[in-house]
Formats: structure tokens, C-alpha cells, sequence
């Protein structure tokens, strides 16, 4: 078997991406949001995904964000209060720019280890694990470092539906996220 691939035969960092959207489609379907998988154009570019408002909030139509995707299964950085990731420094100066023409965000999606724990079905429930934090980088300071930055993510912002649907609120009233 080749390096890094799995027993079904898809390298381990596609299995993580793909189950990341996977898991957070799912948050969007139960806000009512729609997710879109952004091609590798995009992807390459530093957007994974577009989540958008399929209607109005307030007097907004379609408000929406851009987001990268990072699926991790080191759960060792995540401390206190924060989770502290190292972010490629072309991925960060993509965040953190001052006029996007819409929200940035960066969404990290945590999976255990083992694969096989990813996924519990029953015939009651079926749960995907683990969790997701965000946070947007825009207004973060410049960066001299030229291969990663170490990024300070909340705990406190653990993504859910009720707070992607505050997410889009803020969007909505045009506030600072």
C-alpha cells in the first residue's frame, strides 16, 4: 500500500477533508445554510468552502462567508482557552486582508486519531465527531515570519449551528465578527 493511504484506499488528508465537509454541511443543513465545496482553483487559493444565507436576514439577501478548512487530529493543541495552530503564512495573509469582498474565515474541524471513531451509527443517532472551532483573522497584524504562524483560536468559539446562525447575523448587520 502506498504511503498515507488508508485500507479503502484514499490518502489519509483527503479522508480528513472530505469528512470536514461532510461534518460541516451537516451544521449548515441544520442552521438552513447552505455550504458549497469550492473547486481546486479556489482551494488552491486558500477558499475550501462558501457558506451562504438561502434568503434574507434582516434587510440582507444571502449573506455569506468564505472559509479554509483545517481537519486536525492532534487534539494536544488545543490548551486553556485556546486552540494554537500553525498556519501556512500565505493562508494567513489571505485572512487577514484588510478588503475581502466578503467575511474569511478559518474553521478548524478536530477527528480523532483512529478513523474508525470518526463515525457512530445507530438506528437512534448518528454522531460525527469531534468538534469545529473559527475565528476571523481580519485586522490581525502582518506576520515577518515566512513559513507558518502559530494562531490563537477560542475555545469559546466552537461552531454550531445556533452560533453559525449568530455568525450570519453579524454578517447580516454589516458588524465586525
Amino acid at each position: 500500500m502506498a504511503e498515507g493511504l488508508t485500507t479503502g484506499g484514499m490518502y489519509r488528508t483527503l479522508q480528513q477533508e472530505e469528512f470536514s465537509y461532510a461534518y460541516l454541511d451537516a451544521i449548515a443543513a441544520v442552521a438552513g445554510y447552505a455550504l458549497q465545496v469550492k473547486g481546486r482553483a479556489l482551494d488552491n487559493a486558500g477558499i475550501d468552502i462558501s457558506v451562504e444565507v438561502p434568503g434574507e436576514i434582516g434587510r440582507v439577501l444571502s449573506p455569506r462567508f468564505d472559509a479554509q478548512v483545517k481537519c486536525i487530529s492532534d487534539s494536544s493543541i488545543i490548551r486553556d482557552e485556546f486552540v494554537h495552530y500553525a498556519l501556512a503564512v500565505h493562508n494567513y495573509r489571505r485572512l487577514i486582508h484588510p478588503n475581502p469582498s466578503c467575511h474569511q474565515l478559518l474553521i478548524l474541524v478536530f477527528v480523532p486519531r483512529d478513523t474508525a471513531n470518526w463515525l457512530d451509527i445507530t438506528e437512534d443517532q448518528t454522531l460525527l465527531k469531534k468538534c469545529a472551532y473559527w475565528i476571523s483573522l481580519k485586522g490581525a497584524p502582518p506576520t515577518q515570519n515566512t513559513e507558518t504562524i502559530t494562531v490563537q483560536v477560542p475555545r469559546k468559539n466552537l461552531l454550531t449551528p445556533n452560533t453559525l446562525q449568530t455568525i450570519m447575523q453579524t454578517i447580516a448587520e454589516g458588524e465586525a465578527l
